[in-house]
C-alpha cells in the first residue's frame, strides 16, 4: 500500500496555504499548513513536497493520470529513503 497516493496531492493542491507541503511522519503522509523546514511545523517530518512544488511540476491543467503518476515518483523516492 503506497504512502502516497493522488488523494494526498489532491489536498496538498486545494490547501488556501501557499506555504502547504506534504510531509511524512512516523511513516504517515500528511498536509501541513507550512513547510516544516521553515521551523513551521512537526521537528521530525520529512518534506517530501510543497504546494508551490507540485503547481510548478504539473500543468495548469493537469489531468488525474498526471497526479497519480507524479504520487507515484514520490512514493517510490520516499521508498527508496526508506521511508
Amino acid at each position: 500500500m503506497p504512502t502516497i497516493t493522488s488523494d494526498h496531492l489532491h489536498a496538498l493542491l486545494a490547501s488556501t496555504d501557499r506555504d502547504a507541503a506534504l510531509v511524512v511522519v512516523g511513516g504517515e503522509a500528511s498536509v501541513v499548513p507550512a513547510d516544516p523546514s521553515r521551523g513551521d511545523g512537526p521537528e521530525d517530518a520529512l518534506v517530501i513536497t510543497t504546494r508551490d512544488a507540485v503547481i510548478a511540476e504539473l500543468d495548469t491543467g493537469a489531468n488525474e493520470e498526471q497526479i497519480e503518476r507524479l504520487a507515484q515518483r514520490l512514493d517510490v523516492a520516499l521508498d527508496s529513503l526508506g521511508g
